[in-house]
């Protein structure tokens, strides 16, 4: 749905302006990240420049050099780190002069005076960027150069911008990567495909036929969100008001006594003094339901500063590694420490849906990792990697997954997202129609009936 490919790119926006404004010292030289495929070059301080680079060619990211050039950025020069808001930061090597390839002026970008579009150039660096970067080539079983070979002989000198879009959207289409995203200067969507396809766009669109004061499956999923969350609101405590915490988080108490908290983004916005205010709330309640059905993505720290409020011991939550040259890299193990205060640590339900992406996702292999933890729902939109951002040197950007995440057993949910318990389907059409929230019950039915684990 486009609201969710929203919050992706707006997810990606706040990645890349944190990845700009949270360097601590200068090193003023030329750094080649290890993976990712980025070169930074510091020499000039007033104008750092950030590159794509490959064997093939050397493109300025125009999206990372605007942030870096606005924000100012600097790497650690003693612990060779570059910290790029992620959960462990990356290694660079220091380069006594820009790659071959960055000053032999073979591939021009649309910043330069003599660029011409060339149809098959930006195809070609699409295709190079997912054949260097993608993380999923062999759980896929994709052969990069076949697809080269097949994918180039779509395009040749003649073919415009709209012609090139619809082929790149095709190629999106037959890869369905979750942040796989096809984007114009300005970061607006100009082709996305989700990991798989989705049943309640067929209830949505039977919902249209159905009733003809809706001109669009827009207005539709606008109506049938805005029910939902009247009918969640329906058992809420009266007794105590529901508050919206930095725009981010909704805490309620339930008619039956347990707590109802739903996180709607994880981005940095007060995360800390939120969790430090409602963890106690989470004590003196039977228990939490967390609904994430409706969450977006944001920061992995966000998503585990909020799981360390949920611990009262160092928790091992799974491993993450990362594509480079020779693979993948060696995976590192995620480990959350609890917060200093004293932690909830008593049942939790977490209702999911097909929408809960990304940054959700790492919360959610995170609390598979806890005790006292039931999943509903539907399984999660599968695309937990962060998206790699890389420009095209006609001015668009592609992004895609270059990272591998699994869970505290060494499981995988890309593409096919953390499985539930019991399932609910949202939206619920049936639900709607009968001004109730099935999935909400069931989970406030779990927390009375199902005992402690720990």
């Amino acid at each position: 749905m486009d609201y969710l490919v929203k919050q992706l790119l707006i997810g990606l926006l706040f990645l890349m302006t944190t990845i700009m404004s949270s360097f601590h010292s200068s090193a003023t030289a030329i750094w080649k990240t290890e993976g990712y495929g980025y070169v930074f070059d510091l020499t000039n301080h007033v104008k750092p420049l950030v590159y794509d680079i490959s064997d093939n060619y050397c493109l300025l990211n125009h999206f990372l050099t605007d942030e870096a050039q606005r924000d100012g950025v600097t790497i650690d020069e003693k612990t060779k780190q570059l910290d790029f808001d992620k959960l462990f930061p990356l290694s660079v090597t220091k380069l006594d002069v820009l790659p071959k390839t960055c000053t032999s002026n073979e591939l021009n970008g649309f910043q330069s005076n003599s660029y011409v579009f060339n149809s098959r150039q930006v195809l070609r660096v699409v295709l190079d960027s997912f054949s260097y970067h993608y993380a999923f080539t062999e759980e896929k079983e994709l052969n990069w150069k076949a697809l080269k070979s097949r994918w180039l002989q779509r395009a040749d000198n003649n073919t415009t911008p709209d012609e090139l879009q619809q082929i790149i959207d095709e190629f999106l289409e037959y890869i369905r990567d979750g942040h796989a995203i096809l984007i114009d200067g300005s970061l607006n969507r100009l082709s996305h495909y989700s990991p798989r396809k989705s049943a309640s766009e067929i209830r949505l669109k039977e919902y249209l036929v159905e009733n003809s004061e809706f001109s669009d499956i827009s207005q539709v999923y606008r109506y049938i969100y805005r029910q939902w969350i009247k009918n969640v609101e329906s058992y809420f405590s009266t007794n105590k008001p529901a508050q919206y915490l930095a725009d981010n988080f909704l805490i309620a108490k339930l008619k039956g006594g347990g707590s109802y908290f739903r996180v709607e983004s994880f981005d940095a916005h007060e995360t800390q003094e939120v969790m430090q205010k409602i963890t106690p709330h989470f004590n003196r309640s039977k228990g939490v339901i967390i609904d994430l059905r409706d969450s977006s993505g944001g920061s992995d720290l966000v998503a585990l500063q909020i799981m360390s409020y949920l611990i009262d011991k160092p928790l091992r939550i799974g491993t993450k590694s990362f594509k480079v040259p020779t693979g993948m890299s060696e995976k590192k193990g995620i480990l959350v420490s609890p917060a200093y205060i004293k932690p909830f640590v008593g049942k939790i339900v977490v209702i999911t849906s097909h929408l809960t992406p990304s940054a959700a996702e790492v919360f959610l292999i995170a609390l598979k990792a806890r005790n006292n933890v039931i999943f509903i729902g539907e399984n999660s939109y599968g695309a937990l990697s962060d998206a790699l951002i890389k420009a095209l040197p006609n001015g668009w950007g592609i992004t895609l997954s270059n990272e591998f995440y699994a869970d505290s057993e060494g499981q995988s949910y890309e593409f096919v997202g953390v499985p539930v318990e019991h399932a609910f389907e949202f939206p619920n059409i049936k639900d709607i129609k009968e001004s109730k929230d099935s999935a909400l019950e069931y989970a406030i039915k779990l927390l009375d009936e199902q005992p402690d684990r720990n």
